[in-house]
């Protein structure tokens, strides 16, 4: 790697160090070193960004494109270069590439994914099986499913976050998380139960002296008394649940998404599910509802089913026996009751079959009309 554009590198990833956090110096370091490896193969007469070109982003983004990277992944890494040089430029560095290198239809599509909530029915397993299990990994997952924490927010839990005594309620104080944000939210009685397990498990397994400072800051800790890294719950929850036949990939985050969407099927206000989740944007909020809207088509399909029923009990009137039938009357009605199997059927071929049937009436109906 060219040593100047290494150092440039280094000196901006040092001056964003002090307002942001490590995972993001490392997400910046991560994409724009893509950008370097891709200059080192391909243009290794280049030494400084000044030299870039549009040509050399131009390959860049077709390398890009070809690689293995989801577009959400390949987007990110566009935005972080392009802030990278806004900000080489902005600062005024003698390093600062030219400008309009990138440009913002460089930005493959977004892709929106919806949450994925466990089935019912695995939800039901999964919680069964955590109950069953006495470890302090599976109480931590159980609390998770019922308050719908970030996995990073529960292991920095401080020891008194939860508050049992507040006359309206228990709630439990979140920490700063992903979006730097405390928060409290409120807590059933099954809840206050499993914090109260984690307590009394925590004082049992801790080693002897010496103590780390983190005994009295954490909540849940490993016997070492060292907050627990959210990798061990990852490997608890596949552990715990490896006996349940599914395909299903099974992973703490999807407890918070079971839980979200369970609160929004249950009708929960969007802005009070929101202060729960620890949302910034409503659209985040909002993906939840999409998911629960599924259960909307479910409802909806019932009531058709008792209107049919309903229109079954009560069929037009009969015309008076002394009066002439109107043939042509009746065909309508037949083939009104033909589109309407035909709007309800599932299968591909029965529609087919419905739509040519109607089509052979009609043109018998033309016929009819012709001769009377």
């Amino acid at each position: 790697m060219p040593e100047t554009l290494h150092l440039t590198l280094d000196r901006y990833l040092k001056q964003c160090a002090p307002v942001l956090r490590p995972a993001t110096i490392k997400g910046k370091r991560i994409a724009i070193q893509n950008l370097l490896r891709y200059l080192l193969r391909h243009h290794p007469t280049l030494h400084a960004w000044p030299q870039l070109r549009r040509a050399h982003i131009e390959d860049w983004l077709e390398d890009l494109h070809r690689s293995p990277l989801k577009p959400n992944c390949r987007r990110a890494y566009i935005r972080t270069v392009h802030l990278f040089f806004n900000e080489l430029t902005a600062w005024q560095w003698p390093q600062a590439p030219r400008p309009g290198l990138l440009r913002e239809e460089d930005l493959p599509p977004q892709e929106h994914t919806l949450p994925k909530p466990l089935p019912r029915e695995l939800d039901q397993a999964v919680q069964k099986a955590l109950a069953a299990a006495p470890s302090l990994q599976a109480l931590a997952l159980r609390l998770l499913r019922l308050t719908g924490m970030r996995l990073g927010e529960m292991c920095d839990l401080p020891l008194n976050a939860l508050d049992a005594s507040n006359p309206n309620g228990a709630t439990l104080r979140v920490p700063m998380g992903k979006t730097r944000q405390e928060r409290v939210i409120p807590v059933e009685s099954q809840a206050v139960e499993l914090v109260q397990a984690i307590l009394a498990q925590r004082g049992r397994n801790l080693l002897p002296a010496p103590v780390p400072p983190s005994v009295s800051r954490y909540l849940i800790l490993n016997p070492s008394g060292r907050r627990l890294h959210p990798n061990t719950y990852r490997v608890a929850m596949k552990t715990l649940t490896q006996h349940l036949a599914t395909t299903e990939k099974l992973h703490p985050h999807r407890l918070r998404h079971t839980f979200a969407t369970e609160m929004a099927r249950a009708g929960m206000n969007l802005q009070v599910l929101m202060k729960i989740l620890g949302h910034e944007n409503p659209a985040m909020t909002m993906r939840y509802v999409h998911v629960a809207a599924a259960d909307l088509r479910h409802h909806y399909e019932q009531a058709l089913a008792k209107l049919k029923v309903l229109q079954n009990l009560n069929p037009p009137p009969l015309p008076p026996p002394s009066a002439q039938p109107n043939l042509q009357h009746l065909i309508d009605i037949l083939i009104t009751a033909i589109d309407s199997m035909r709007r309800d059927a599932n299968d591909p071929l029965l529609i087919t079959h419905f739509q040519r049937l109607a089509k052979r009436i009609r043109k018998a109906r033309d016929e009819l009309k012709n001769l009377l």
